[in-house]
């Protein structure tokens, strides 16, 4: 669908990870965007697209604007430690964009950072891994801050944990990162991602929902996936045993490589 708008719903917004690509410039995961239908992009810090602010790379503000003329929105700046959420809250906050905070030893450390990335005039939204549990979700809700969930399908079916996370979080869960989406998907029936989808659109979810490969052991499939020829830095191959079908839609996303 135009705009990687989703089914039933209209406002869920879906789009890419630059994990999906971490060799890629800026330019070059837009227009992967826009030939998949996909109308944001979230940005991995760290990885090649070059949004590092104007003293190392190119300014969050100038990124944006890029991103707006190319038809796609840049939706966060994913950290996954305190170093990075320095690097990031400058620039995600000249981007309009927040900073996904994850990685780091505790869920309670991911809070403190929040607290930090917010007192540098950035948006902070803590990420939430997997299962999820009540405690967790209660020790953010406790707090200010708004939530993202990284949902790895490969571990199991998600249509419970779907129902508790969106049941107890409501409004404040905005971004939501699918590990082993695009073209993994094929081996993930069953899992619960269909349910899923179908839980947000029935909830009036109006955030994010972002395609992450689950491992690098998948990056040919990504390549093709993404219409790149090479790619994923040394290592990549033309053919792979772990290539996976690349064919029809995903997610109501269209368009080929």
């Amino acid at each position: 669908m135009a705009g990687g708008d989703l089914p039933e719903g209209g406002r869920m917004k879906l789009g890419l990870s630059s994990a999906a690509a971490p060799d890629a410039g800026l330019d070059e995961l837009l227009a992967i965007c826009a030939r998949r239908g996909l109308a944001v992009l979230d940005l991995r810090v760290g990885d090649a697209h070059g949004v590092e602010g104007p003293m190392y790379g190119l300014g969050g503000a100038a990124a944006a604007e890029r991103a707006r003329a190319a038809g796609v929105r840049v939706s966060a700046f994913r950290s996954s430690g305190e170093g990075q959420d320095l690097r990031a809250a400058p620039v995600a906050a000249a981007a309009g964009a927040p900073v996904l905070v994850g990685g780091g030893p505790s869920l309670t450390a991911r809070v403190r950072r929040g607290h930090t990335v917010t007192a540098r005039d950035a948006r902070a939204v803590v990420v939430l891994d997997g299962e999820a549990s009540t405690v967790d979700l209660e020790l953010v809700l406790a707090t200010d801050l708004e939530l993202a969930w990284d949902v790895d399908v490969a571990a199991g079916s998600v249509g419970g944990a779907a129902e508790r996370i969106l049941g107890a979080a409501g409004g404040r869960l905005r971004h939501i990162r699918i590990l082993g989406g695009g073209p993994e998907a094929a081996m993930q029936e069953g899992h619960g991602v269909g349910e899923l989808m179908s839980r947000l659109a029935l909830a009036g979810y109006d955030g994010t929902v972002i395609l992450a490969p689950s491992s690098s052991r998948y990056r040919v499939a990504w390549q093709h996936w993404l219409g790149r020829r090479g790619g994923w830095g040394c290592g990549s191959k033309s053919a792979d045993p772990s290539l996976v079908s690349l064919e029809g839609p995903l997610l109501g996303v269209g368009g080929g490589a």
